[in-house]
C-alpha cells in the first residue's frame, strides 16, 4: 500500500494573495477591473473555506482565456426583458465580473415587482453560489441561484449506473439577516464538488468514502479513476442509497437552468463550450410582509436550532453557513492555508507570466522548469 506523506502547509494573507490572483490575471490578459473583480471573489472563495473555488482557479481561467473559451471585456447583453424577467447572454465573460452585473440589473426590477427572475447563459465559471446569494441577502433581499454546466460535463453517475450523466449542479439559497448578514444554504446536487475532487487528486490523497466510484461502479477511493481511461464518476448527493434524491434535483437544475437560459441540458452539441448557465429568482420582502419581519422569524428559528441540546457537548449544533463564517474570521486573522501543490502550480504559471510570487510561497521548494 502505498503511504502518501501530509503536504507542507503555508499560510498566505488574505491582501497579498489577492494582490497576486490580480496580477496573474492581468499578465494572462484579462482587463484589470474584471481581474481585481474576480481575485477578490476568488479570495473571498477561499477565506471562506470553499479552496475549490478560491485562487486555484486562476490556472483554468488564464488557460481559458488563451483557448478563447473566455473572452476578457465580454459585454452583459440583454436579450429579453419584462417587468420582472431578464434573460441575458454573458459573453463567455468572466463570471465574476457577469455576475454582479446580472444581479443588480435584477435586484433594479425589485423597486416594482415582488418577485423577479433572470436567466444567464453563456457565462464563465461563476464560482462559489454562497456569494451571489450573500450579495443578495445583504441587501435586504431573499433568493436562489441554480448553475448548470452548459451540458457539457458528464460526471455524476446517476444510482444504479456505471456511467457519468450529469454536473454537480449547485444550488444556493439566502434569506437576508440584521446587519447585513445572511443565513444561506450552497450544495452540490452531487456527493462532493468536482473542485473538490481536483484538489484531493493535485495533493495525491486518497478521497474519503461514498464519494466516487470506478468505471464498473466499485466504490473507491483513488481520485485516478476521475482522469483515466476508462473513467469512473461521481456519486449523487445521498450516495448509494438515497442518491435518486439528489439526482433527480440535479435533473431539475439542469432543465430550468437550461430550459430558461437557452442553454443546454446533457448531453450537449458536439463543440459546445464548458460555460456556466444560471437562474436566479429575487424576493422583495418589503412587497410581502416587509424583511423586518423576515429577519427577525429567521433569526428566532436559527438561534432555537442552534439551542438544540448537542450529542456531544464538545460539539455544539450548527446550521448551514456557520462553518464558513468561522473559517472567515480564522482566516483573515491567520491568513489562508495553501498546500505545496496548489503553491507548485500557481508558482509554475507565475513564472511563465513574469508575475513575481509572495514573499511565503518560497517556503516551498519548486524546482526550475
Amino acid at each position: 500500500m502505498t503511504t502518501v506523506l501530509p503536504e507542507k502547509i503555508i499560510l498566505v494573507a488574505a491582501d497579498v494573495l489577492r494582490d497576486f490572483a490580480a496580477a496573474l490575471l492581468v499578465a494572462g490578459r484579462f482587463a484589470a477591473e474584471e481581474s481585481a473583480r474576480t481575485a477578490d471573489s476568488l479570495v473571498l472563495s477561499d477565506l471562506s473555506g470553499y479552496e475549490s473555488h478560491g485562487v486555484v482557479r486562476v490556472l483554468e481561467y488564464t488557460s481559458a482565456l488563451r483557448t478563447g473559451e473566455l473572452i476578457s471585456g465580454a459585454e452583459l447583453t440583454v436579450q429579453q426583458e419584462s417587468a420582472n424577467t431578464i434573460a441575458a447572454d454573458g459573453g463567455q465573460g468572466l463570471g465574476q465580473a457577469q455576475m454582479p452585473r446580472f444581479l443588480d440589473m435584477l435586484m433594479k426590477k425589485t423597486a416594482d415587482n415582488g418577485v423577479v427572475s433572470g436567466a444567464l447563459r453563456n457565462c464563465g465559471h461563476v464560482g462559489r453560489l454562497g456569494e451571489w446569494v450573500e450579495y443578495i441577502a445583504g441587501r435586504g433581499m431573499a433568493g436562489f441561484v441554480f448553475v448548470n454546466d452548459n451540458g457539457t460535463i458528464a460526471a455524476v453517475a446517476p444510482p444504479g449506473g456505471r456511467a457519468g450523466r450529469t454536473s454537480t449542479n449547485p444550488v444556493a439559497f439566502g434569506i437576508p439577516l440584521s446587519d447585513g448578514d445572511a443565513f444561506t444554504l450552497d450544495i452540490s446536487t452531487s456527493a462532493t464538488a468536482l473542485g473538490k475532487l481536483r484538489l484531493t487528486h493535485l495533493a495525491g490523497y486518497p478521497c474519503a468514502d461514498g464519494l466516487i466510484q470506478d468505471a464498473q461502479g466499485n466504490p473507491t477511493n483513488d481520485t485516478n479513476v476521475m482522469y483515466e481511461e476508462p473513467k469512473g464518476s461521481l456519486l449523487p448527493m445521498g450516495g448509494a442509497a438515497n442518491g435518486y434524491k439528489g439526482f433527480g434535483l440535479s435533473m431539475m437544475v439542469d432543465c430550468l437552468v437550461a430550459g430558461l437560459s437557452g442553454g443546454f441540458t446533457p448531453p450537449a452539441p458536439e463543440d459546445t463550450p464548458g460555460l456556466n448557465n444560471v437562474l436566479v429568482t429575487i424576493w422583495n420582502p418589503e412587497k410581502f410582509c416587509g424583511v423586518a419581519h423576515m429577519r427577525a422569524e429567521a433569526e428566532k428559528y436559527l438561534d432555537f436550532v442552534r439551542a438544540t441540546p448537542p450529542i456531544n457537548p464538545g460539539h455544539p449544533v450548527r446550521i448551514a453557513g456557520d462553518g464558513a463564517k468561522r473559517t472567515r474570521e480564522i482566516r483573515r486573522k491567520n491568513g489562508i492555508p495553501f498546500g505545496e501543490s496548489v503553491v507548485a502550480a500557481l508558482t509554475k504559471r507565475a513564472r511563465k507570466f513574469g508575475v513575481a510570487t509572495p514573499t511565503v510561497f518560497k517556503e516551498i521548494k519548486i524546482a526550475e522548469d
